[in-house]
């Protein structure tokens, strides 16, 4: 297994898996290719993507920043974190996790924070395993 930072030309193996990340969530993903190879062409993306391959991508996490007004500090926002599931219980979804967790505090942020859905009980059993809290605030959000 290679845990590492996405490459211009993951673009292909790494669309189907976000796509398998919103279906699993219950969703549906709107990226494009065009619009995801042009995030892995930026030399300051947007977001931070990290991919484990093993004969391939197996996984991946997305790490986005924001400001914390209050604390007059920048934040972590772990926007994904998804293991296709043949490859659950091998310790990817930990390793990724590590990555952005180590990738956050190089940034300088003081916290990162992510969300789950309410029924993903495994999801919410790894956080728990591996360390995190459960805030108590509910998500809001307008669409455009």
């Amino acid at each position: 297994m290679i845990l590492r930072c996405a490459q211009p030309d993951d673009g292909g193996q790494l669309l189907p898996l976000i796509r398998d990340h919103a279906a699993f969530e219950r969703g549906a993903a709107t990226l494009t290719a065009d619009v995801l190879n042009d995030v892995l062409l930026r030399p300051d993306p947007p977001v931070h993507l990290f991919v484990d391959e093993m004969k391939g991508l197996v996984g991946y996490a997305a790490l986005t920043f924001d400001y914390a007004l209050w604390h007059g500090a920048r934040t972590g926002h772990l926007d994904s974190l998804f293991v296709a599931q043949p490859c659950r219980g091998l310790g990817i979804g930990g390793r990724l996790l590590a990555k952005v967790v180590q990738s956050t505090r190089e940034a300088g942020a003081i916290w990162l924070e992510w969300q789950t859905p309410r029924w993903s009980t495994a999801a919410t059993n790894f956080y728990l395993r591996n360390g995190a809290e459960i805030l108590e605030k509910e998500r809001f959000r307008f669409f455009f």
